[in-house]
């Protein structure tokens, strides 16, 4: 279900500076004087390699305003309110009595947030300097680095998409686990294809701090009231998820969340696309960012027929800080609002790019998406990247039995959603766990190679990519992946976003060059190819090197590990002992038979 709102309301300057201010004011007024409430608001996690947690979430109460029925705000009376510092129920919204109240006490100015730098793309050289990203795009030849076909329609199909965006938008669901969720290398990708041909917006945002883990690189989240959340981690998810691998419910009567970005939003009108469900018609929701102000009651499912719901939401501009506000203006015993995420889309044509990946999903995560087809209706895909792996193989170091089974499975529910779509399955790179290679991922490989071409997807090669066997070693000796060799650093992941965009442009190319073809597509290899990352790092050396964790590891192996050396030192193991015993019997008989070589005296030895 669907329903539309415009904003035709746009606050003069004057009013707008007194807003931020009176609505953080309002939040700390109610903080200090409600009974009961927790004081301290919660965060994203700042560590990336945690796996996000299913649970209760508490944060303070909100302090948001009542506002009119209609859905829009009208100039008197956000200025009412604003002067008089009391926010009170608009004309045709609910009974008094059921609507709270806050106090308002207006901050200095000087106090208000400064804004965020302006909006700008970032890109690889940004981060590793023109020079040495146009040396890796050089040396790492498009022949290693492409989306390959079994059958070149597939990349005839991927060219009209992608031409397409020039008048229209071609939209990008990319799906996975960690490596996709923190955001680094996705919005690399992103901004390269974005670049090229326009942008149609960030795409998909979910406040992490109510999930207990790490945000996308470019922003963060608070959130207020009390939440529970679930997530695709979960074999048998405790609620059910939608598109973003995610859900938040809440029965607070007030409960609120905010997304701070790292800068602003690129200029012009944006629609958001918020996806939530509740069973009641007594929600309203309030959106605040810089200048803009919208509210509206929410719909309710009661008649729907499955499904969820959203609401889009038209506004002349986005300031880099985004307050939601959920307000149960008549609270019952068994009302709750639940949260899947908002889509934040510009009214221009280009590209659309979501991430929406999920720290610790395995393959089997988009078979407990429950509303995936409706959500990711709404959000029409033109390509689908199934970004799975690493967590269905490290555990165990083999490829499960039923993980084919599995994949294809997910490969059949997203086209019979989506049959237009193209979908990219990739391998998984060279990892160890527990500094023990996790030779199934080169089994892996195989595997999806195989599964690519049988069920017509496109195939990102990654392993072979990233240099084959053993080259997660050389990644990390050049500061690109993390001590644990599991993850990529976030120059690391910056360069694995750049490569898988600039991989599908190579592939446009070589169809365009070779029209006559009627494949591009390779063996798979296990061994390090001459123009691959890790002989890339080899040969350029481009960043500073450091000790191999994993050599330190393998060369101590045979003498015994550190602490089993320094346990040995403590306590010598009983047979040890037993021979020492003999050999300082033996050496003591023949000292009792021999005669002293000097009259020296011997130096003690220290302890």
């Amino acid at each position: 279900m669907n329903r539309s709102f415009s904003m035709p309301f746009q606050a003069s300057r004057a009013t707008l500076r007194v807003l931020p201010c009176v609505v953080l004011c309002g939040l700390l007024t109610a903080c200090a004087t409600l009974p009961g409430v927790d004081q301290a608001a919660s965060a994203d996690a700042a560590l990336p390699g945690a796996g996000p947690n299913a649970g209760a979430a508490k944060g303070p109460a909100p302090g948001a305003a009542s506002g009119t029925a209609s859905g829009t705000a009208t100039p008197s009376a956000s200025a009412a309110s604003s002067a008089t510092g009391v926010s009170t129920p608009a004309q045709g919204a609910k009974a008094a009595s059921a609507a709270p109240q806050w106090q308002r006490n207006p901050l200095p100015l000087a106090q208000e947030v400064p804004a965020k730098p302006p909006f700008a793309w970032r890109t690889l050289p940004d981060l590793i300097g023109a020079e040495k990203a146009q040396l890796m795009n050089t040396f790492i030849t498009p022949e290693v680095n492409t989306f390959e076909a079994s059958n070149v329609q597939l990349l005839q199909r991927l060219k009209s998409k992608w031409e397409a965006a020039a008048q229209g938008r071609f939209t990008v669901l990319h799906f996975g686990d960690s490596h996709v969720q923190g955001g680094f290398g996705t919005q690399i990708s992103r901004h390269k294809w974005q670049s090229m041909m326009g942008s149609a917006g960030r795409g998909m945002v979910f406040p992490y701090a109510i999930a207990k883990t790490y945000s996308q690189n470019d922003y963060r989240s608070t959130f207020e009231g009390e939440w529970v959340t679930a997530n695709s981690i979960q074999v048998n998810p405790k609620m059910p998820l939608g598109v973003s691998g995610f859900v938040a419910r809440t029965a607070s009567a007030q409960a609120a969340f905010t997304l701070q970005f790292n800068q602003q939003f690129e200029p012009g009108a944006k629609v958001l696309k918020f996806l939530y469900r509740t069973s009641s018609a007594n929600y309203r929701l309030r959106l605040q960012s810089g200048d803009v102000l919208w509210e509206s009651d929410l719909q309710s499912d009661a008649g729907a027929m499955g499904g969820t719901q959203r609401v889009e939401i038209d506004v002349p501009q986005l300031s880099d800080t985004l307050r939601f506000d959920v307000v149960n203006t008549e609270p019952q015993a068994d009302d709750a609002f639940e949260l899947y995420g908002v889509s934040i889309e510009n009214k221009t044509p280009g590209v659309l790019y979501h991430n929406l990946g999920v720290g610790g999903a395995a393959f089997a995560a988009l078979r407990s998406q429950a509303y995936f087809e409706s959500q990711s209706k709404v959000l029409a895909p033109d390509l689908v990247i199934l970004d799975w792996g690493t967590n269905d193989l490290i555990y165990k170091n083999k490829v499960p039995e039923q993980l084919e089974a599995t994949i294809v499975e997910t490969i059949r529910k997203v086209r019979a959603e989506h049959p237009d779509a193209l979908i990219l399955l990739t391998s998984v790179q060279d990892t160890y766990f527990r500094k023990q290679a996790i030779t199934a991922t080169w089994e892996f490989a195989q595997l999806i190679r195989r599964l690519a071409k049988e069920n017509d997807c496109l195939l990102y090669d990654w392993y072979r990519v990233a240099g084959g066997a053993d080259a997660m070693r050389t990644w990390y000796a050049y500061g690109l992946a993390q001590p644990d060799h599991v993850h990529l650093s976030a120059t690391g992941y910056a360069i694995k976003g750049d490569l898988l965009a600039q991989a599908m442009l190579n592939a446009l190319n070589w169809q365009k060059s070779n029209p006559e073809k009627s494949s591009l597509w390779t063996d798979a290899q296990q061994s390090e190819l001459p123009r691959s990352v890790s002989a890339w790092l080899k040969a350029l050396k481009p960043f500073q090197s450091r000790p191999d964790l994993i050599r330190v590891s393998a060369s101590a192996k045979g003498k015994g590990t550190a602490t089993a050396a320094k346990a040995a030192l403590r306590k010598p193991s009983k047979a040890a002992q037993s021979k020492a015993k003999a050999s300082a019997k033996a050496t003591n008989s023949k000292t009792t038979k021999a005669k002293p070589s000097s009259n020296k005296t011997a130096k003690p030895v220290k302890p």
